[in-house]
C-alpha cells in the first residue's frame, strides 16, 4: 500500500487548499516544504471548497506539473502530495476520476509523508474510505450551515434584521464572482456555500464587503 525507499526519492508537486481567503495556507505550505517539495512546485487554491474541482486553478496546475513530470521520465517516480485528503478533495466521484487519471499516467498519491497507489487494492481501499469520510463530513458541514441559517432567519424576522453570510466569506464570493479567470455562475457559489441565489446576487450586486 505504501512506497518508500525502494523509488528513490520521488518527485513531488504539492497542493494547498483554503475555502476562504483568510485562511493561513502557510503551515500546508511548510508542511510541503518539509516533505522536500520545492516551494515552485506548490500550487494553491485560496477561497474554494473541496466539494467540487471546478475553477481551481491551482489544482488543475498541480496535476498538469505533476503529469508532465511523469511523462518527461525523469527516473524519478511522481507523486502528487498534499497534508490532508480533504485539502485536496471532498467528493468521492471526483476523486475517483483524479486518482484513476493520474495512476494511467504513472503518478502516485502522496498524503503527508506516504505515498498510495490508486491501482494497489489496498491503497485504493484506504484512499476511497477518506475521500467517503472526507465528503460524509463536507455534507454534514452544509446541513449544519442550512439549519443555523434556517434558524438564524426566524431569528433576524423577530428582530427585523437579516442574516448574513461570515465576512470572510462574503469577500470570497465577490471576489470570486467578479474575477474574470474565474466563472463560477450565482448558482455554483449558492450551491457551495449552500444559500439561495437571492443571497449571492445581494454580495456580489454592491462594493465588496466590508463589515
Amino acid at each position: 500500500m505504501e512506497h518508500y525507499g525502494s523509488m528513490g526519492t520521488p518527485f513531488r508537486v504539492g497542493y494547498c487548499r483554503c475555502s476562504t481567503d483568510e485562511q493561513d495556507v502557510e503551515l500546508q505550505t511548510e508542511q510541503l516544504l518539509a516533505l522536500g517539495v520545492p516551494r515552485e512546485r506548490i500550487f494553491i487554491d485560496k477561497g474554494f471548497s473541496g466539494t467540487t474541482r471546478k475553477n481551481r486553478t491551482g489544482l488543475d496546475n498541480a496535476l498538469a506539473a505533476v503529469t508532465s513530470a511523469a511523462a518527461a521520465a525523469t527516473g524519478r517516480q511522481a507523486v502528487f502530495t498534499t497534508t490532508k485528503f480533504d485539502r485536496f478533495a471532498r467528493n468521492m466521484a471526483e476523486v475517483g476520476d483524479i486518482l484513476t487519471d493520474l495512476r494511467k499516467r504513472d503518478v502516485l498519491f502522496g498524503l503527508a509523508s506516504s505515498i498510495y497507489d490508486w491501482h494497489d487494492p489496498f491503497g485504493k481501499l484506504f484512499l476511497q474510505t477518506l475521500a467517503m469520510v472526507a465528503e460524509f463530513e463536507a455534507n454534514l458541514n452544509h446541513l449544519r450551515t442550512r439549519e443555523g441559517m434556517a434558524k438564524a432567519r426566524a431569528k433576524g424576522r423577530l428582530k427585523g434584521k437579516q442574516p448574513k453570510l461570515p465576512l470572510a466569506a462574503r469577500k470570497t464570493i465577490h471576489r470570486r464572482y467578479h474575477d474574470l479567470d474565474d466563472d463560477a455562475s450565482l448558482a455554483d457559489l449558492a450551491e457551495e456555500y449552500s444559500v439561495g441565489r437571492s443571497t449571492i446576487h445581494r454580495i456580489v450586486s454592491g462594493t465588496a464587503p466590508r463589515a
